[in-house]
């Protein structure tokens, strides 16, 4: 299945001092863009600014390695250049003109992160070891203690620092934040700054990332900017599943579960690929067939919890059936979930956003997560159906209208402001 849940791609910005904590050291801004080009590796383009550049790289150069590693492609490079920090002295093996160079690197910070109106304090937490980056993202207008909102994301592996101010989730918590909370972000495991395992290894499981943000929570409500009475959880996407999770182990005053999955994952999972396999235009028969062999694929990675090495070696024909943009292990523990149970601890208010236009997530998901809900504690949850808005929380006219974008690279979505509205007016009625 192509898309599950959220996961948007983004990068550093603009500036801040990091954490007093020297352990945690900032990534490095090579600032090179590269491409595969007959079999060589070629500068395509760099950053003002960046190390490379300064350093004397230039477009056109075959590079050959990289800290003394042969690099055969561009997913190689971006890999080695990713795990560069600032400080360290990068060398690069290119060809320029035939004539072979080594050129050494001194590596600057990326740059970071800045907003108007926003100040944005990087520091970090301990999960499992290692150390994770936090951004907390503070209104310059308003002084004293402050609301607090954990937010957190969607599935996938990508750095929560906000590079483009148009990207939906950018303008969700910087919304939030200017209408005067202290927002908390919690990079994931070797995204950002952050130290520990990939993302993508199967140690980074469900339950690491929940303890990742468990641990951000409890920082947030320490912070001396932050009222610890007045801490909300906003979760988009899995985040809403994650939610419940946290807040099992650390009250707070209320939750926000954005285009989210209520019923148990494997449920869903039926429901969505069918959903996305119809909006393809696939006729029924076509459908029901690929679902036969999705529905034995999916049991034996969730139900029977086999590796996909496993699986794939036995059936080749699950290859697209089993890639999800998390580790498999993830999968398996959100399979083995009971959700309704997780959702009856939480005893604080619930706001449940839904957009009409979410193909990944179903907007029948959100009333039914209502339903069950006020089924516990009547009158406690709340929903607000946004028309016209997709997973991604942006504007689209239809779930096939969605999805057909998503499928063309480079489309621009345009942010839906009644999602940011909806929330904040739900957080400041329950302060």
């Amino acid at each position: 299945m192509k898309r599950l849940s959220l996961c948007v791609a983004v990068a550093a910005a603009v500036s801040l001092p990091l954490s007093t904590n020297a352990e945690l050291r900032r990534g490095g801004f090579l600032g090179l863009a590269v491409e595969n080009q007959n079999g060589q590796l070629a500068v395509k383009g760099m950053a003002e600014g960046g190390s490379a550049k300064d350093a004397g790289i230039q477009p056109g150069d075959v590079i050959t390695k990289l800290d003394g590693k042969p690099v055969s492609g561009a997913g190689e490079f971006v890999a080695g250049a990713r795990a560069l920090r600032a400080g360290d002295v990068a060398t690069i093996d290119v060809v320029r003109v035939g004539n072979p160079l080594q050129v050494r690197v001194p590596v600057k910070p990326r740059p970071y992160e800045s907003a108007p109106g926003i100040d944005t304090a990087y520091g970090d937490v301990a999960v499992d070891g290692h150390l994770r980056r936090t951004l907390l993202s503070t209104p310059q207008d308003k002084p004293g203690r402050l609301p607090g909102i954990l937010f957190v994301t969607g599935i996938g592996c990508f750095s929560q620092e906000f590079i483009d101010p148009k990207d939906s989730v950018a303008q969700l918590v910087r919304g939030i934040t200017r209408a005067g909370f202290a927002t908390m972000r919690v990079e994931k495991t070797a995204q950002g700054d952050s130290q520990g395992p990939a993302c993508n290894a199967p140690e980074s499981d469900l339950n690491a990332e929940v303890r990742g943000y468990l641990a951000g929570l409890r920082a947030l409500k320490s912070n001396p900017r932050v009222d610890p009475d007045r801490v909300f959880i906003v979760g988009l996407s899995i985040g809403g599943v994650e939610a419940p999770l946290i807040e099992r182990e650390e009250k707070v005053r209320g939750v926000v579960a954005i285009n989210t999955e209520a019923k148990p994952f494997i449920e869903y999972w039926i429901d969505t690929t069918r959903r996305q396999k119809t909006l393809a235009g696939k006729p029924a028969d076509k459908v029901d067939a690929e679902m036969a062999v999705a529905l034995g694929c999916a049991n034996a990675l969730l139900i029977e919890k086999r590796t996909p090495q496993d699986i794939l070696a036995r059936s080749p024909e699950c290859k697209d059936e089993i890639t999800f943009p998390a580790p498999y292990t993830f999968l398996q523990q959100w399979a083995a979930l009971n959700p309704a149970a997780n959702w009856k601890r939480v005893d604080s208010p619930v706001l449940v956003v839904g957009g009409k236009s979410d193909y990944v997530a179903g907007f029948e998901e959100s009333p039914y997560l209502v339903e069950m809900l006020n089924g516990f504690r009547p009158g406690r949850a709340t929903l607000a159906a946004i028309d016209g808005m997709d997973h991604w929380m942006s504007r689209a006219p239809s779930m096939r209208a969605s999805q057909e974008r998503m499928e063309k690279p480079g489309a621009v979505a345009e942010f839906e402001p009644a999602v940011l509205q909806a929330t904040v007016d739900w957080l400041k009625r329950h302060l």
